[in-house]
């Protein structure tokens, strides 16, 4: 039988991550250099927070490559538990101060300004050969985006929100379908064009869930979906954030020696030393001429 092509593959123990940062003062590390999961490893030089998606050890720092730009990393050794320094209970977000809420984005991420006159735009991309992430995480999870929008919107008084969906792509149009009627404020679209004023906010598919995270569970959202087209055919992966590209292709059993590897369509120049996080959207594996 033909495989799905929302069907994913799930890579989420690589045996290392790379954890990007850029001033070593701002770090907080144990003397023990043992680290959790969710755990704050401090902040970057513009006060954005720096988290563990695995719990181990820290065994190094090693320069590496991001889609970003070259980056110094703590390279952390999996040991494959995630445990946390605390389990964090499901916090009912209606009953949270609207401070409390802005406080978990901005820990995160994932504020933005935002009051009771903003629109909300959540968009989600769509290329057939290449980009399919946003795609499979309609077709899984569009319950889940759905209350978790309506959710967010009542915490800022929002009234109405605009999720825009391509028109080919119809497992995520059918999957909004089954479910968005009961959501008079949120709208499914086929294009954000007209959403251009100042008044708009944008997020993506993929942010809303880790809002979503945020809100509720004080967590991070610590992996991601890759689209792999190698041999002119896509494969679908579910990856832990700052995994290596080798440690993924080599885990796959993609040959990359004698090819171009492509992220985001740019050429990478060294496969070992590149990284993966949530900007990474697509890899292609491509024979030299």
């Amino acid at each position: 039988m033909a495989k799905k092509i929302q069907e994913y593959i799930t890579y989420l123990s690589p045996n290392y991550i790379y954890v990007p940062f850029d001033n070593m003062e701002l770090l907080r590390i144990k003397k023990s250099k043992n680290v959790y999961h969710n755990m704050s490893l401090g902040t970057t030089s513009d006060g954005k927070y720096i988290y563990s998606p695995v719990s181990g050890r820290i065994v190094g720092l090693k320069e590496m490559e991001y889609s970003g730009g070259k980056y110094n990393s703590l390279v952390i050794e999996n040991d494959f538990i995630d445990k946390k320094e605390q389990l964090n209970p499901l916090k009912n977000v209606s009953k949270l101060k609207k401070t409390d809420i802005i406080e978990s984005l901005t820990k995160y991420g994932l504020n933005k300004s935002i009051n009771s006159k903003t629109t909300l735009v959540v968009n989600s991309l769509y290329n057939k050969k290449y980009d399919l992430r946003d795609m499979v995480i309609n077709h899984e999870s569009y319950e889940e985006i759905l209350e978790a929008i309506d959710e967010f919107m009542n915490v800022f008084n929002m009234k109405n929100c605009y999720i825009c969906v391509d028109k080919n792509d119809l497992y995520s149009i059918n999957a909004y379908e089954k479910y968005i009627n009961a959501f008079l404020n949120i709208c499914l679209v086929h294009s954000n064009k007209r959403f251009k004023d100042n008044k708009c906010v944008f997020y993506g598919v993929e942010d809303i869930l880790a809002i979503h995270k945020a809100m509720c569970l004080d967590y991070m959202y610590d992996n991601t979906i890759i689209t792999i087209n190698h041999k002119g055919e896509p494969t679908i992966v579910k990856v832990k954030l700052y995994t290596s590209l080798y440690e993924l292709l080599k885990a796959l059993k993609i040959a990359y020696t004698n090819k171009i590897i492509y992220v985001n369509n740019k050429p990478i120049n060294n496969v070992l030393d590149f990284v993966l996080d949530s900007s990474c959207r697509s890899i292609i594996v491509k024979d030299k001429k």
